[in-house]
């Protein structure tokens, strides 16, 4: 397969996911725009009513994206931080990062055109007042239910790996320790960070990250970590935080 064929396809399967159209359909368009899949994806739009979409609402998710965009494809780190804060949160707000999930986000302060339009309009959100009020839903999902916060903040260890990187920087999960877990689960979080820098460890493993969540479900129930179990499948540095916890409120 050519590299133009290659690119085409991918084109067309961008244009077939967005429009729900068919093969021949998205063909066509893209060939009528020299493979320009922004001016096909418009030209369907504004021509195409008869093929089950509703145009208005699809219209208004490229307008919203196109407001945004640094090419093409995707919204940079300005369009991102411009995005955020009209839909009214600032950057640093931890919602932004289950937007990111959402929005299936490859890298911080980059949303993918792909992906944007087709989230969006899986629920049924076609405008920036829609928007808004789908964060505030996520927003309190994150407070309230367990189960989502678990996914957002798996997906937050691969989000915030830069380019090279298997593990994170300790100042980086810190941070998001901090932001994602603290209103839940307050001094624990303190705690362990204390920790974890007295350890000389500069960077915190995938295994880690993920089973301090699960951990802190068991800390939370058993505030002096006293059914802890070590012969669980816990990683050494749990067990270690564990026996070190132990000694200090014992003294």
């Amino acid at each position: 397969m050519s590299r133009n064929t290659k690119v085409q396809n991918q084109l067309r399967d961008q244009f077939i996911d967005f429009t729900q159209t068919t093969s021949n359909i998205a063909t066509q368009f893209l060939r009528a725009s020299n493979w320009d899949l922004e001016l096909a994806i418009n030209d369907f739009l504004s021509h195409s009513s008869g093929y089950g979409r509703n145009n208005s609402e699809s219209s208004s998710l490229v307008s919203i994206f196109d407001k945004y965009k640094e090419d093409t494809n995707r919204i940079g780190i300005d369009g991102t931080l411009q995005y955020i804060e009209d839909l009214g949160y600032d950057p640093e707000h931890k919602a932004t990062l289950a937007l990111a999930y959402f929005l299936e986000s490859p890298t911080l302060g980059v949303f993918e055109r792909k992906t944007f339009l087709r989230k969006w309009h899986s629920v049924q959100v076609h405008d920036l007042k829609g928007m808004k009020a789908y964060m505030k839903s996520i927003d309190a999902q994150l407070n309230g239910n367990l189960d989502y916060l678990k996914d957002v903040y798996r997906f937050a260890f691969t989000f915030l790996l830069e380019e090279g990187q298997r593990a994170l920087p300790l100042e980086t999960a810190a941070e998001y320790w901090r932001l994602l877990l603290s209103d839940i689960y307050g001094d624990k979080i303190e705690t362990w960070i204390s920790f974890y820098e007295k350890q000389s460890k500069a960077t915190v493993s995938k295994d880690v990250w993920n089973m301090f969540f699960v951990f802190l479900q068991d800390w939370d129930k058993d505030s002096k970590l006293e059914n802890y179990d070590e012969a669980a499948a816990w990683p050494s540095l749990i067990d270690e935080f564990v026996e070190d916890f132990r000694e200090s409120i014992n003294h």
